[in-house]
């Protein structure tokens, strides 16, 4: 009986302390991560008490298995998702996510076989990450006339295999079961386990690290001084006067990170058609940064050519800024002369990449999928999209209005997925009198954007058929269901007839 109650006293106190995490970190260890961890981080993961121990261990946990500890990207991190993804993907089962499956635990160990046969010396698709095999055929599914639809073997040799394994060559076999669930077999060649036990173990290229390395980025190149002596006295003149813009153009600008967590601001200065100021014009772009001083930090200058959107036109530039207030001027020149300009007070809050949240909520008539590469710092690009916010906020009758907003780290359910949902409501003041109309909440699909840490792209195109010409506001409400979490936004906008 004292051993019974010993026993029952240690999963009482234990239960309480893994009580106390909250949903957000609860669940983890039962992800796909579960095949990472050894023995003892399993056995640390249960004492903790906290959220903030819970964070802690976990930024360790991927800080000990980074190949390249002294730049903050995680290689290792980075291939581990795309395995997950992989799996989730391609290995579907009865008993739910593919990355839990027995299949998904080898990929995410040992990474692709370089040879999937249904049986010994029957080739089939060579898995690899991606989606399709040959003729777009799932490369998890092994095909043709000599396949055995109840046994896969998974061959990795010499080259061919994860070079932290002893074995020069093994193959891996999963049997299919009564409910359609491939489950890893022992064979009398090759125990599965011990293979990838060795994988757990190599994985670990810090051992002794006992917190995270703290990272300094470089300071992104700057310049004190304009190009052109004319440019830096019409900017004199323009900075004495006592307005904060000339010209027609109407400045967008928003505070953004990158998953390393470089901060910077893009800004867009949009000029309507009808202005003397066209598409394809060659003009100098140029941005001054001050510090609330008056003190200037950081002039850019560039010769480009007025991009177009519609028969409008603009020009976008992205600043590296570190957290702070700033004076910033957006501008376009001629020969030294000032064609338009913005002035504006930016505060850049420092964003923690690794955190949920928004990007600001942008408005557009058009949001191009890039088919070209990106930088991590180009102005309103979201891995493959390029969105043109309507810096004048008008937008046409029969035409759409897309509203976008960049999540960053959402929650994730037991499937790998986000759940989201969105709110629409819009209201304004016609001719007619006051109008109102809007979408109900409801599930809001989400796209992951590409070259991206945990990030997702969420847009919907509103129809703007049966409008009536008017000032209008509309208000998106998002919710994150898994986090609890909820986001509003509201911004004014004009339809013309």
């Amino acid at each position: 009986m004292k051993r019974i109650g010993t026993l029952l006293a240690s999963i009482a106190i234990a239960t309480a302390a893994f009580a106390q995490l909250s949903s957000k970190f609860i669940a983890w260890p039962d992800g796909p991560v579960k095949f990472l961890m050894t023995r003892e981080e399993a056995q640390q993961w249960r004492s903790l008490r906290s959220d903030a121990d819970a964070r802690a261990f976990i930024e360790l946990f991927w800080a000990k298995r980074d190949p390249t500890p002294d730049t903050p990207r995680n290689e290792f991190r980075e291939e581990f998702e795309r395995r997950v993804d992989f799996a989730d993907r391609n290995f579907p089962g009865a008993a739910g996510r593919g990355a839990l499956s027995d299949r998904g635990r080898a990929l995410i160990l040992l990474g692709p076989p370089y040879r999937l046969s249904a049986s010994a010396g029957a080739q089939i698709n060579g898995l690899g990450i991606s989606v399709a095999g040959r003729g777009g055929a799932s490369a998890a599914t092994p095909r043709g006339p000599t396949a055995d639809p109840d046994m896969q073997y998974w061959m990795y040799a010499h080259t061919n295999k994860p070079k932290f394994i002893t074995q020069s060559d093994f193959t891996l076999v999963f049997a299919r079961r009564e409910q359609g669930e491939w489950q890893l077999a022992t064979t009398e060649r090759t125990n599965p386990e011990q293979v990838l036990e060795q994988a757990v173990n190599a994985y670990i290229v810090s051992p002794k690290l006992t917190r995270p390395p703290l990272y300094t980025l470089p300071p992104p190149p700057r310049s004190t001084s304009f190009k052109s002596a004319d440019l830096k006295t019409a900017y004199e003149q323009f900075r004495a006067g006592d307005t904060d813009s000339v010209g027609s153009a109407d400045l967008t600008w928003g505070e953004f990170v990158t998953s390393e967590g470089v901060h910077f601001i893009s800004a867009q200065l949009y000029l309507p058609a009808g202005s003397d100021i066209a598409a394809g014009r060659r003009v100098t772009s140029f941005a001054v940064v001050e510090d609330p001083s008056g003190t200037i930090l950081d002039v850019k200058e560039d010769d480009v050519p007025m991009a177009a959107a519609g028969k409008d036109a603009y020009i976008d530039r992205s600043v590296q800024l570190e957290p702070g207030t700033y004076n910033a001027t957006f501008g376009i020149a001629d020969g030294g002369r000032i064609l338009a300009a913005s002035r504006a007070i930016i505060t850049v809050t420092g964003l923690d990449p690794a955190a949920a949240g928004t990007s600001p909520l942008l408005l557009a008539t058009t949001i191009i999928p890039l088919k070209t590469n990106w930088q991590p710092l180009d102005p309103f690009t979201f891995g493959g999209f390029k969105v043109i916010p309507k810096g004048d906020s008008v937008f046409d009758v029969g035409g759409d209005l897309w509203y976008f907003l960049e999540m960053r780290n959402p929650g994730l359910t037991d499937s790998g997925k986000p759940n989201v949902r969105v709110q629409v409501d819009i209201e304004g003041n016609t001719e007619k009198g006051r109008v109102r109309s809007g979408l109900p909440m409801r599930d809001a699909p989400l796209a992951p954007l590409k070259d991206e840490w945990h990030r997702y792209a969420l847009g919907f195109a509103i129809p703007l058929d049966g409008f009536r010409p008017g000032n209008y506001t509309i208000r998106v409400h998002v919710v994150d269901v898994v986090l609890g979490r909820d986001y509003e936004f509201e911004k004014a906008f004009r339809v013309r007839g």
